[in-house]
Parts: structure tokens; sequence; C-alpha cells
């Protein structure tokens, strides 16, 4: 098995347990309490891989990509604020989790013009899909 596809599966798995998770603890705690014991864990894993990787911590060419970097960061917290909130809020973690996941939708759009990357018959395909399956995930 290609090593890109062990990753994405095992981060599909760790993120099908992140959302029950997210879920379960957004049911006795305020949104903001979930937030901030949440990235502590992030935090902390900020600090071994600092450490693991502290020779090459400051190994960059082009400075460009730090405030990119820094950036990206920014928006996904504010994203996953919002996803704590829309739990707390009451939405089910089976139609919440699944819907925010859409964001892959996009990407692939914003990438075409933003990236250059061609949007192929396939991947529209792929895209008419994940949309019917949030459909059919969100029908009562």
């Amino acid at each position: 098995m290609e090593k890109w596809l062990v990753y994405s599966m095992t981060t599909l798995i760790l993120w099908g347990i992140w959302g029950i998770l997210l879920k379960k603890a957004s049911e006795g705690l305020e949104w903001f309490q979930v937030y901030v014991f949440a990235n502590t864990a992030i935090v902390l894993m900020v600090v071994i891989v600092a450490t693991a990787y502290r020779g090459e911590m400051m190994n960059y060419n082009n400075r460009i990509y730090l405030p990119i970097a820094f950036v990206s960061g920014l928006v996904g917290t504010l994203g996953y604020i919002f996803l704590i909130k829309s739990l707390e809020a009451g939405g089910e973690a089976s139609v919440v989790i699944p819907l925010t996941s859409l964001y892959p939708l996009l990407t692939a759009l914003f990438s075409v013009y933003l990236l250059g990357e061609e949007l192929t018959i396939r991947r529209i395909y792929g895209i008419l899909l994940a949309v019917l399956a949030i459909i059919l995930l969100s029908a009562e």
C-alpha cells in the first residue's frame, strides 16, 4: 500500500473518532471549554514535533510560506471553533461532521482557479456524490 494512502486512512480513522469525542465533550462543556482543552493537546503535539525536528525548524528557503502557514492555521482554527459551536447548538455529529467534511469541495473548486489544478470529470462526479451523501445523511 502506498505511504500517502496509509496516512490518509489513518487520518480517516482518527478524525472519525475525533468527531465522536468532540460531540461527547460538547454535551457537557461550553464551546470555549472544549476548544481550550482540545487545543491544549494540540499545543502538546506542537511541542513534541518542534522538539523532534528542532534541527530543521529554522531551515527554510522562502519566507513567503511562513505567513501562509500561519494564516492556514488561523483559518483552520476558526473553522474548528464553528464546528464545536454547531455541535454545542444541537447539531448531530452524524450530520455536522460529514457536512463540514465537504470542505474539499471548496478546496477542489478554489484549486482550479488559484492553483491551476485540473477539475476532471471524475473529480466532478466525486464532488456530486459527496453532496448526495450529505443530502442522504441529513434527510429525516
